[in-house]
């Protein structure tokens, strides 16, 4: 894969007087007066009671309003100027400024220089100036940066990206229908790079065709060029850094994507398809069950990668699984030679054979279990797919039983989930309406109270698999004809599910529609990931929806998407959209999906090792014991794995889901 990245600025300067020095900028606003300014010296402060002459009362930016245009690997410089009027009219260049920016997204600017360096990403930044020397001016301007890239890929050369371009119209409208992403999606900026994948429509499509995927915002363009030789799957993924440089530039515009294919000597064009990225931020690992190889697999959101990360679990088969909120806890039923719950500590090398365990015990049949808040017990029941005539009960970390619990004399039901601020379990009852009881410490809990009872909404007479918006505020469930995933795809026909959201105590019921892709479809056991970020929470679930094209996707496979839900819902309009494809899951049946921060220890944590730690290092405390501890280096992103508060950079927080990422408004 190549991507050709040529660098060059407009050069659009004679007309305005301004291109003698800085032939590389283009300036909208009054800057002639630039050219004849003095050599740059410093100016005293004014602190003087008598006026004079050479006091600054004004202060302008040159060259005003300037618009770079990034088109290559190199990236260019801008150098700003500040420039003075004094009281008796003549103007002169001060260098006893400090320049700021109003969004680091679109590049870093020197506090003292005054030179702007764009970061890759398309869109507009504010730049103020303001004088150090006490005469207390500022002044500012906009920088526009305009972004164009070309990826060539399979077989493709600059000359196909020349030829696709100045070819003749074949029509519009006959041209590749874009399959994924799906049209109104919306993604966190950080999402790895869609597979972008299209069907062919134009007459007599050829080897020789050539192929553009064009993705646009109002700053930024990208072009993909392929040729349709042999392999060639009517798929194009865009590079890392090209698909950053798009999904975080202009993020309050959508993405529009148009294919066009050069076929005959004619450029067929499809009709457009829009989507989102948002500025929001996830990262972290999902956890999902793949039943082709009755195993756990591991994906790292960031990279897209599957990691074996368990390859020997004990047993032939590990299926029903659960992990805690940080992400260090992972439960799984052990099936084949018995039936048998392990517990592993996630912050570990489990690639041995047989893995360490924490702890191994008979449940019976209680095989699906959920972490309170310290991940310190368990609360265990019945899988919706597996019921048993057990009641609930509730175990330590180690496995024993918590004891003098009165769990199992209020619960009997399935797939309990502990809310988040522990002070509440959510499970569905053998009535399969969906109830909750609260936790009140010490292994005791309250009376079952009913939050929807099945039978009251149309559409099916389960609820199944509760789960709760890190905010404690809303649980999503299944509701529908069974306790499973898929058993329409199992020749059962009239069989779905729906994803609903309700508050906990039953008010504000919504079907989320878009999440769905429509009233009556196949969606299934609804996931909240524990981040809440750009005005959204990020939803797992799992449908067998077709997914891109039948040569690059997959079609009636049951596979793992994510849909973004408002943060606040008012709790009477659907507050999902349109979801995405999880990256990175293979080709075949992805079930239960978890989604939690990465399995690394926060600052403060014991630990053997740096590779252990979420940030820092492990070295030493005060008590000679090996802990995480904060790393006096950079401060970490937006983004970027944290340990705790000290790791990020100024007004970030270091959340829950341990990113560090802007504050979440109450």
């Amino acid at each position: 894969m190549n991507v050709i990245w040529r660098v060059g600025v407009l050069a659009t300067l004679a007309a305005t007087g301004c291109a003698t020095s800085e032939p590389l900028v283009d300036c909208d606003g009054p800057c002639a007066e630039a050219d004849a300014a003095p050599a740059p010296r410093d100016v005293a402060a004014v602190d003087r009671p008598v006026a004079r002459p050479d006091d600054l009362v004004a202060l302008a930016i040159t060259p005003g309003n300037p618009r770079l245009t990034l088109d290559g690997s190199a990236t260019p410089t801008l150098g700003l100027r500040a420039t003075a009027t004094q009281r008796n009219g003549l103007t002169r260049v001060v260098t006893q400024v400090r320049w700021s920016l109003d969004a680091a997204l679109l590049g870093s600017i020197t506090e003292t220089a005054g030179v702007f360096t764009p970061s890759g990403l398309g869109g507009t930044v504010r730049v103020r100036v303001a004088t150090t020397d006490g005469s207390a001016l500022t002044a500012d301007t906009t920088v526009t940066v305009e972004a164009r890239y070309v990826q060539l890929g399979h077989g493709a050369t600059a000359g196909d990206r020349d030829l696709i371009n100045n070819a003749p119209s074949g029509g519009t409208g006959v041209g590749p229908g874009v399959d994924y992403p799906l049209a109104n999606a919306v993604m966190p900026r950080n999402v790895f790079a869609p597979d972008v994948q299209f069907t062919a429509r134009h007459p007599s499509p050829a080897a020789s065709d050539v192929y553009r995927v064009r993705l646009e915002r109002p700053h930024i363009t990208v072009d993909l060029i392929a040729r349709a030789a042999m392999g060639f799957r009517h798929a194009l993924t865009p590079a890392p850094q090209v698909w950053g440089a798009l999904a975080g530039s202009d993020l309050a515009e959508p993405i529009t994507i148009t294919v066009s294919v050069l076929s005959g000597g004619r450029r067929f064009e499809g009709p457009s398809l829009r989507f989102r990225t948002v500025d929001g931020v996830t990262s972290g690992a999902v956890y999902y069950w793949s039943p082709p190889r009755s195993r756990l697999t591991r994906i790292d959101v960031d990279t897209a990668q599957r990691v074996d990360f368990l390859p020997n679990p004990s047993d032939s088969c590990i299926g029903c699984h659960a992990v805690s909120r940080d992400g260090l806890r992972l439960s799984g039923f052990l099936e084949g030679r018995g039936e048998r719950l392990a517990l592993y500590d996630l912050s570990r090398d489990l690639t041995g054979n047989p893995a360490p365990t924490l702890a191994l015990r008979d449940t019976g049949s209680r095989r699906c279990v959920t972490f309170n808040r310290s991940a310190t017990q368990l609360a265990a029941g019945d899988c919706g797919a597996n019921p048993s005539n057990l009641r609930m009960g509730l175990l330590n970390a180690d496995g024993t039983d918590v004891t003098g619990s009165n769990l199992g004399a209020v619960a009997a039901g399935f797939d309990p989930e502990w809310s988040p601020d522990d002070q509440w379990l959510a499970y569905t009852n053998r009535n399969n309406d969906l109830v909750r009881a609260a936790s009140m410490g010490n292994g005791q809990f309250g009376p079952e109270t009913v939050i929807h009872r099945a039978a009251d909404t149309a559409g099916g007479r389960v609820d199944w698999h509760p789960t709760w918006s890190p905010d404690n505020r809303w649980i999503s469930f299944q509701h529908g004809d069974t306790r499973r995933s898929g058993e329409a795809t199992q020749g059962l026909s009239g069989v779905r599910g729906d994803l609903w959201v309700v508050r906990p105590d039953g008010t504000g019921l919504v079907r989320l529609d878009n999440a769905n892709g429509g009233a009556g479809t196949n969606t299934w056991r609804p996931v909240f990931s524990p981040f809440d970020s750009g005005g959204y929470f990020w939803l797992l679930f799992t449908s067998n929806r077709p997914y891109g094209n039948s040569a690059a996707g997959t079609r009636n496979i049951k596979q793992i998407w994510v849909t973004a839900l408002r943060n606040r819902p008012d709790g009477s309009r659907d507050p999902s959209e349109v979801a995405y494809y999880l990256p990175g899951q293979e080709r075949q049946t992805a079930l239960s999906p978890y989604w939690t921060p990465p399995p690394c220890r926060p600052n403060g944590n014991a630990c053997s090792s740096t590779s252990e730690c979420c940030s820092g290092v492990c070295e030493p405390d005060d008590s000679s014991n090996r802990v995480c501890r904060p790393s006096t280096g950079q401060c970490r992103p937006r983004g970027a794995t944290c340990g705790s508060a000290a790791d990020c950079c100024s007004g970030l927080v270091c959340t829950e889901a341990r990113v560090c990422d802007l504050p979440s408004p109450g």
